[in-house]
């Protein structure tokens, strides 16, 4: 092998892995790069979440009459029943927002969108409570997650009137822990029960 062969290979060699080092360089700070790796939230989308939480605050409390904001996205509705607006500039948590020794309703499929957390035992008639919107918590619920400590109950029940006669129809609830991210009888329940 001659010398300039050799120089030549070598410095190739060289140019290769400096080459191949610039490119993993390159690869794994694009990785790591927060703004490649999920789009950064700019101050007028975080406005206008906090615009529309403040909205559906200002709803619930002209809507439901003796509530109390007692926290950034949450309004006491009477002791021990509180409803949770969901906020769009953080990640939905999900069933795992429900705090526990509380059954938590929400509004949509999937643990999404408003929320009304129950702490004390006793009957809930969801037509008691409203949305931010005015229209009543009755036929609304969609999932569900009973985060009471202990066994205790959470059950959901329809008003069913049939061929002249009516009453209380068990259509959702188990002992806790226990959770569906879809009720089968979706937007059909008017009483929330929770018991030992």
């Amino acid at each position: 092998m001659n010398a300039l062969h050799s120089r030549k290979s070598s410095s190739m060699r060289c140019a290769s892995l400096a080459l191949g080092l610039v490119a993993a360089s390159v690869f794994t700070t694009a990785l790591a790069s927060p703004s490649i790796a999920a789009p950064a939230q700019t101050a007028s989308s975080t406005h206008t979440a906090d615009a529309r939480m403040e909205r559906e605050i200002a709803g619930l409390l002209r809507h439901n009459e003796g509530a109390e904001r007692v926290g950034k996205d949450r309004v006491r509705l009477e002791p021990g029943v509180e409803v949770t607006v969901p906020s769009s500039s953080r990640v939905a948590a999900g069933m795992s927002d429900c705090r526990p020794g509380y059954a938590c309703v929400w509004e949509h499929a999937g643990y999404n969108g408003a929320r009304l957390d129950f702490y004390y035992y006793g009957s809930y008639q969801l037509s008691n409570y409203a949305l931010s919107s005015g229209r009543s918590w009755q036929d609304q619920v969609s999932s569900f997650f009973n985060n009471q400590t202990g066994g205790a109950w959470m059950v959901g029940k329809n008003w069913l009137v049939e061929g002249g006669t009516s009453g209380w129809e068990w259509i959702f609830g188990g002992p806790a822990p226990y959770a569906e991210s879809q009720v089968n009888d979706n937007d059909q329940a008017d009483l929330i029960q929770l018991y030992a």
